[in-house]
């Protein structure tokens, strides 16, 4: 199940806003983000959290999903219960099968030389997340994940 529902009239809502897919917005939103969720009491561990997991998502849809630029994500979050929902949708190409199953580190080679330019972030954000669901529909991606916010 996707939650927070991107339609609904969310009384734990701290974000429902949408932005161009494209690296500088997603860095001026990360940042906005971060004093958006102090005034909404999140400590400075969890906000650190969830910035570096919103990063690696949000960056993945532009490089990946909308490598073009030219969509919009649309990105939820609602606190309930001691969680703090999130969502992401966006309408770019749907996330390879299989990837979200994995949360193995790549392959790391012998030497320096030879770690791998990427495959750390999916790692990253299975081991910092709960509750990760993804959904094609209508030519829409919708991922949703959970963090315990104390």
């Amino acid at each position: 199940m996707i939650y927070p529902d991107p339609q609904a009239d969310d009384p734990g809502g701290i974000v429902h806003t949408s932005f161009p897919a494209c690296p500088d917005e997603i860095s001026e939103q990360l940042s906005t983000l971060h004093g958006v969720f102090a005034t909404h009491g999140l400590d400075d561990g969890l906000r650190d959290t969830v910035r570096l997991v919103l990063a690696e998502i949000l960056n993945n849809i532009a490089e990946h999903a909308v490598p073009e630029h030219d969509g919009e994500i649309l990105l939820v979050v609602s606190s309930d219960r001691g969680r703090l929902h999130i969502l992401t949708e966006d309408g770019g190409r749907a996330l390879p099968t299989g990837l979200l199953g994995a949360a193995n580190l790549p392959d790391m080679g012998q030497t320096v030389d030879d770690l791998p330019e990427g495959g750390f972030g999916w790692f990253i954000i299975h081991t910092l997340v709960d509750d990760m669901v993804y959904e094609r529909d209508g030519g829409m991606n919708r991922l949703s994940f959970s963090l315990a916010t104390a």
